[in-house]
């Protein structure tokens, strides 16, 4: 891996947030940095827009934003209050417990968007998205009526449900993770591990030759939730293909396409630094 081609190619290709973010994983930057900036893509309704995920280009606020910018807080350790009962306001108005939550709404076809989000099931609701977003919020530390009644109804989708996605896996155990780690849940994080081999969009072996969630992808880091569901030549073969993956011009690919030039370079951007994230913590790990 060649650190300073792919730190040069965030910096002349990533946006602020992403930046930030590098200062803070490598430069010693601050999280309130981190903080100013992600606050810029919230609207007043307590959401996310502004194409904060790349594929999706329209200022206002959609679920997918409001999981992204969570997800951004947690990889990075940042806890906010304010920030994340704000967002919580904005999802409990968005949600239904019946149903789960859509990933995008009907007004974003008004604007670009990549072609997967094309597929009329993005806008339906369900809790594959919902889990994750939940879990998120709970992992902030924050209290709110509507949580705990979120909570309950995701957990009760586990219990019963059968998943057989892989990004619904990956959402159900960041719900988990948030929480006290009792018998249920541990029985619980044992069904979702089981369900997970045998997942459409899974990549077990290294390297994938098409899209999907790799080990890495449940495990970045090498303190993660999900990292003891994979032997350690497992992680070391994905960490070997991960590295080898780096381009010419130092960043790292993506493997579906966006709805512009510039999506693609925010997304590479965005993978790059999060390639230099999980390989840095794994080589600090001995692995």
């Amino acid at each position: 891996m060649d650190f300073e081609k792919a730190a040069t190619f965030i910096w002349q290709n990533g946006r602020l947030l992403e930046r930030r973010l590098f200062d803070l994983f490598f430069r010693g930057g601050s999280k309130e940095d981190v903080l100013k900036v992600l606050k810029a893509y919230q609207n007043e309704d307590g959401g996310f827009g502004h194409a904060l995920e790349p594929d999706l280009r329209t200022p206002e606020s959609q679920p997918l934003f409001a999981e992204f910018a969570l997800r951004t807080l947690y990889e990075a350790r940042i806890r906010d209050q304010e920030l994340a009962l704000r967002v919580c306001g904005y999802i409990s108005q968005t949600a239904d417990l019946g149903q789960g939550i859509a990933v995008i709404t009907a007004s974003s076809r008004h604007f670009p968007r990549a072609p997967h989000w094309n597929n009329p099931a993005s806008e339906q609701p369900d809790f594959s998205r919902l889990s994750g977003i939940v879990g998120l919020l709970n992992w902030q530390g924050i209290r709110h009526p509507w949580l705990d009644r979120a909570i309950g109804a995701c957990l009760d989708d586990i219990r019963t449900a059968e998943y057989e996605d892989a990004h619904t896996i990956q959402h159900a155990f960041c719900l988990l993770e948030s929480l006290p780690q009792t018998d249920e849940v541990l029985a619980l994080r044992a069904k979702l591990a089981g369900e997970l081999f045998r997942a459409r969009f899974f990549i077990l072996e290294a390297p994938p030759r098409e899209y999907g969630l790799t080990p890495l992808d449940f495990a970045p880091l090498a303190d993660s939730y999900c990292r003891s569901l994979f032997p350690d030549d497992v992680l070391r073969d994905h960490l070997k293909a991960l590295e080898a993956e780096q381009q010419e011009d130092g960043g790292w690919p993506i493997s579906w396409e966006p709805p512009g030039e510039m999506a693609r370079l925010e997304w590479r951007a965005y993978r790059t630094l999060r390639s230099l994230v999980t390989l840095e913590s794994y080589r600090k790990a001995g692995l």
